[in-house]
């Protein structure tokens, strides 16, 4: 049996519990053998890790990967159930069909989808475990499909501690490969940490660890008053409800140009280059303070991708190798009003991505979460009795994936050249944990990312 330690950066709070759920939603039959088949090859020829099981305690202590030296024929190396339905999406969930939420013509105003929750419940199997210490030794990936006459709904579960959405991508985007007899590039990571931070944290001047408003190691008691302003509203309007909203481009793209141009005539100058992204988090932003009335100090924190940004994950197939946790946070903090437009904030999301990718300032902060793990704090960036927002961009995941090679056989032909339509729609926290707070945002349709 070989041993892999779990490397410090996975298992930062609330990383170290969550299993990441994600429903891959697609306007066809998927062939559900090749793509299973394609799985267990890449897991016993190639990247061996996703077979592993974790062993230690969920919440507290060190955890450590176990792979069989040899997989034995009968070993689990994943999770498969599958449902397989005579009937079309549209009878069970109507605004996901014909095309997943969306139709041939690109819809011109922001529609709601069926909530996560509800997506979860009808496509998850009920008896899987939602965190890690629901069932540690637990396959670490988690598959099951839902085939419908018009559809499929393609459900993974994965632990955190194993890797980001992008990580997720990549081991669909090996698997399909495999289907077409691509061999996937070598796994990076797989028990080496090659990200960056692993200077001794005390060897960093405090000027650069310890800034307001940006993620810092805190002091005893901090945290109390960090949370103490959540706790009246929380008591006060308890139920939360996850609400999928679909924007549709052309809405993002006129609402980008419209404020790039009024922050042009209100500063005299353009202003950073704002993206789609950053308009959509700036709405976000906005929806989730409508209810306050108060000005108040907002940390907005959105996570920003290392592939592609470090000297480790500079070339594409070093970052398609890479499955694991791969990433920094901008933040940008500034005093938020009813009057702050969405371009403001967008350009304040902006710079607040542009400065953490910086590599002195990438390296700093790795090594400020690798200290805040060691102390068991968590990665929420909040100063005292202020308030806080953040981003989780999926979308640049899904930008090339491609499911047609599991299609099943002579389901391409039909298409006579139509494109594969897909939606991602997921949930990535603990159950307990407010959501009133946080955002994914998941899009194919979004030409230009932020992160």
């Amino acid at each position: 049996m070989e041993t892999i330690p779990v490397l410090p950066l996975d298992l930062i709070r609330p990383i170290r519990n969550i299993r990441t759920r994600t429903f891959f939603i697609l306007d066809d039959r998927l062939d559900q053998d090749k793509l299973r088949n394609a799985l267990s090859v890449l897991i016993r020829d190639h990247w061996r890790k996703l077979g592993a099981r974790l062993v230690g305690k969920a919440k507290t202590g060190p955890l450590v990967y176990q792979v069989p030296k040899v997989f034995p024929k009968d070993y689990q190396l994943f999770r498969w159930t599958s449902k397989n339905n005579d009937f079309p999406i549209d009878d069970v969930c109507p605004s996901l069909a014909p095309n997943p939420g969306l139709s041939e013509k690109e819809p011109s105003e922001v529609r709601m989808l069926p909530l996560t929750d509800s997506v979860d419940k009808l496509f998850r199997p009920s008896d899987w475990p939602l965190h890690l210490e629901d069932e540690v030794d637990a396959p670490l990936l988690l598959f099951h499909i839902s085939l419908f006459t018009n559809s499929t709904v393609l459900t993974i579960s994965m632990t955190h501690i194993l890797g980001d959405q992008l990580g997720v991508a990549n081991i669909l985007r090996a698997s399909l490969g495999l289907v077409n007899g691509v061999v996937p590039p070598p796994m990076l990571g797989y028990d080496d940490d090659i990200l960056p931070g692993k200077k001794p944290f005390a060897d960093y001047p405090k000027s650069k660890t310890y800034q307001k408003g940006k993620m810092h190691v805190r002091r005893p008691l901090e945290y109390l008053f960090v949370i103490l302003p959540y706790i009246p509203e929380l008591v006060l309007h308890p139920k939360e409800e996850s609400t999928v909203l679909l924007f549709p481009l052309s809405v993002i793209q006129s609402l980008r140009e419209r404020h790039i141009k009024m922050l042009t005539e209100k500063d005299g100058t353009s202003p950073d280059e704002i993206t789609n992204g950053d308009i959509l988090s700036a709405i976000m932003t906005k929806f989730s303070r409508m209810g306050n009335k108060k000005k108040t100090m907002l940390a907005l924190s959105q996570t920003v991708n290392l592939r592609g940004r470090i000297p480790e994950l500079a070339e594409p197939e070093q970052s398609r190798g890479f499955i694991h946790n791969g990433q920094v946070y901008g933040i940008a903090r500034f005093p938020f009003s009813h009057s702050v437009s969405i371009g403001e904030i967008a350009q304040r999301n902006r710079q607040g991505i542009k400065e953490i990718l910086d590599p002195d300032a990438i390296e700093v902060q790795e090594a400020v979460r690798r200290e805040m793990q060691r102390r068991k704090q968590g990665t929420h960036v909040c100063e005292p009795f202020e308030r806080s927002h953040g981003i989780s961009n999926w979308s640049p995941a899904w930008r090339d994936l491609d499911f047609s090679p599991a299609l099943q056989d002579g389901a391409k032909e039909a298409r006579d050249g139509k494109p594969l339509r897909l939606v991602v729609l997921g949930q990535g926290t603990e159950a307990k944990t407010p959501k009133r707070c946080k955002n994914f945002l998941s899009s194919r349709e979004i030409k230009q990312q932020q992160s």
